[in-house]
């Protein structure tokens, strides 16, 4: 016999819908594909039930909490027209409800977005209606005559003792339930923005230096040279490195089609590559005012951004890849020119510990030369040659803490958006805002 306490899966749907012949009702928030194309499948085969009606909730909620796909109804609304008939409508339904001729199943959709929904009857979310309901229902859930009971009980089986609860109880001690109102604010919130990490790395080669003996630069006193600690950059600073580099996403051409466009280059430099990176900042992201808060978009332009985050990813690869092919010649560029410059210097002025190891006291050109070689070689042999830039992006999710807690977070998402645009999230804000308790008067 078949339970009376079941579970609505997509298979059991779909079984009524192809078992229907008189009459065919479905009501439920959406459909999924697979119900969708059952439903399709069965009017291409024969028309369907003389009574068919699919009533359904068009809202994008449906869609964001797991109710249904949003293909599903542009399969039904096809199949139903070519049928000469319309999906029909109704705001807010949050029941499920399949009449397949004398079979009613009335079902809880599932919320996909939050749990993965039942293909058990050990763990139902249906209830099978026929005429002999009102005695089947009692029977499966243990009220009636003993024997009755011991043959057809379905649900209620076991039951709840002192370590059950207990254990309950210190589950919820442990990880307490979000307040409702609060998970529906992030929830609003997360529908319209999202905190994203962005940054462009270890692009910068102008940090990157060596010690050089105090020695080399006159300084002969003891005590000065352990006060003092000279270093130098390898590179100049502001762009050491300049590349032209094609566009990976370039405009659209201009003019003919057919006739042949220049692919766009682009002069990359250090200097280059944080002024991108600013635009992007300032293009997409929501003024804070706080560096606690990080950066935040608006979901509708995530997809553009994303866009522009990969083209400058593979640029920077571009990039690094030409650094990488010139590093070792500019090292030892800058290797010579810092001989040449210091070289004078030490003519003048040769550091005592180099006239001590000689035999007269004296260096010529050559010694001195050599000697100021070897120095600055041993400096430049910690000069790291590996360059990894990399573009960084994590987006995450708004959390509910941040909008409540702070109390700038308002007034500051206002202050951007504009009072008007503002509304239109902090209307919901203020609808599920948390309640605030109540106040005890003494």
């Amino acid at each position: 016999m078949s339970r009376v306490f079941t579970s609505a899966s997509d298979d059991t749907l779909c079984h009524l819908v192809s078992m229907a012949r008189e009459r065919l009702v479905i009501v439920a928030p959406g459909l999924s594909k697979q119900l969708a194309t059952a439903i399709a499948g069965r009017i291409a085969h024969d028309g369907g039930p003389p009574v068919l009606a699919v009533i359904v909730d068009i809202d994008p909620e449906v869609c964001r909490l797991g109710y249904g796909e949003i293909e599903a109804i542009d399969i039904v609304r096809a199949a139903l027209a070519a049928k000469g008939s319309s999906l029909q409508t109704q705001v807010g339904v949050r029941i499920g409800l399949i009449v397949a001729d004398e079979e009613i199943l009335v079902f809880s959709p599932t919320p996909r977005l939050i749990e993965a929904g039942s293909t058990s009857d050990n763990t139902p979310n249906a209830i099978r209606i026929t005429k002999a309901a009102a005695i089947d229902i009692a029977s499966a859930c243990g009220a009636g005559p003993e024997l009755e009971v011991l043959v057809n009980q379905e649900l209620g089986l076991d039951f709840v003792d002192d370590r059950k609860l207990a254990a309950v109880k210190q589950d919820l001690k442990e990880v307490p339930p979000r307040p409702f109102n609060l998970v529906r604010l992030e929830r609003v919130f997360n529908y319209r923005l999202e905190f994203v990490e962005f940054s462009v790395e270890h692009y910068k080669l102008k940090t990157r230096s060596v010690p050089l003996p105090p020695e080399l630069l006159g300084l002969a006193e003891k005590n000065l040279q352990d006060r003092i600690r000279n270093t130098f950059r390898v590179f100049e600073s502001g762009s050491p490195f300049e590349f032209k580099i094609p566009d990976p996403c370039p405009p659209p051409p201009e003019g003919l089609l057919d006739e042949p466009q220049p692919e766009p280059d682009i002069v990359v430099t250090e200097e280059w590559l944080s002024k991108e990176a600013d635009r992007l900042r300032k293009k997409y992201f929501i003024p804070l005012g706080s560096a606690a808060y990080g950066n935040l978009i608006l979901k509708r332009l995530k997809p553009e951004f994303e866009a522009e985050v990969e083209r400058l990813k593979k640029i920077v690869e571009a990039y690094a890849k030409e650094v990488v092919s010139s590093i070792k010649a500019k090292i030892a560029e800058t290797r010579d020119d810092l001989i040449k410059a210091l070289f004078p210097r030490v003519k003048a002025a040769p550091p005592a510990s180099w006239l001590r190891r000689s035999v007269d006291g004296k260096l010529s050109d050559q010694a001195l030369q050599q000697r100021l070689e070897e120095e600055v070689d041993r400096a430049f042999e910690k000069v790291e040659e590996a360059f990894e830039p990399k573009v960084a992006c994590i987006f995450k999710g708004v959390n509910y803490e941040t909008i409540t807690a702070d109390t700038h977070f308002r007034e500051k998402i206002q202050a951007h958006f504009g009072k008007e645009e503002a509304t239109k999230l902090l209307s919901e804000y203020d609808a599920s805002r948390a309640q605030q308790p109540p106040t005890i008067h003494k």
